[in-house]
């Protein structure tokens, strides 16, 4: 009995570990290649081409012709499936959807870098960790992977440094992005409905980084 729960606590960890995301300076993106996805276009066409998205720039990023990283513009597209995954711009980020009520209600997760820790170990952003600079960088001062051979940085993708990646999340309500902590969504319904909202919380546990628990929030906003 031992070594069969022993076994399934390392098959869990396995899917876990295979479900994190692993990036570098070198490539900083969602998944470990560039994906067969689909852009759902403004106009409601779809466009299927090797996609990924940026990490520090929140973009999506796809593979022309000829072998080259180009960006998609923002406004081309209205979303994004990479398999199982759905992304849509939120906030000026591209960020993984989880489905709520509706088009304009939905729990939306932003993965990003935690400069912080970057900033911390050192290390310029493109620049193997044997020859990192100790200057202080930002999402600003970060050039992209547009215009590059996909092929080179494929190669290279393992020569920058590690990056820590951290997750922020957000109840979508009615097209306007909320932090999801009880003080932010508490503000973001009001006053009036505070007394409401407490009686909520104790019938019901929220865990406010689990997109699933935070689906039933909008159960009190149906309310």
């Amino acid at each position: 009995m031992k070594r069969i729960l022993l076994l399934m606590a390392c098959w869990a960890l396995a899917l876990s570990a295979q479900a994190q995301i692993v990036a570098y300076t070198t490539w900083p993106y969602y998944y470990s290649d560039f994906q067969q996805g689909t852009m759902i276009l403004s106009n409601g066409q779809r466009n299927v081409k090797p996609i990924n998205i940026h990490l520090l720039k929140g973009d999506l990023h796809f593979i022309d012709d000829k072998g080259i990283i180009q960006m998609a513009p923002a406004g081309q597209f209205s979303a994004v499936q990479i398999g199982d995954d759905i992304f849509r711009r939120v906030g000026g980020y591209l960020m993984k959807v989880t489905p709520g009520p509706d088009d304009k209600n939905f729990i939306a997760v932003r993965s990003l870098v935690d400069l912080t820790v970057l900033n911390e170990t050192g290390g310029a952003y493109g620049t193997p960790g044997t020859t990192a600079s100790t200057q202080r960088i930002t999402s600003v001062d970060m050039p992209g992977m547009v215009n590059t051979s996909h092929m080179e940085i494929m190669q290279n993708k393992e020569n920058g440094k590690r990056l820590t990646i951290k997750n922020e999340y957000y109840i979508v309500i009615n097209g306007t992005a909320v932090k999801a902590t009880k003080k932010d969504f508490g503000e973001a319904i009001g006053s009036e409905r505070a007394a409401a909202f407490k009686q909520f919380l104790k019938k019901n546990k929220i865990n406010w980084k689990d997109e699933e628990s935070l689906l039933k929030l909008f159960d009190f906003l149906a309310e």
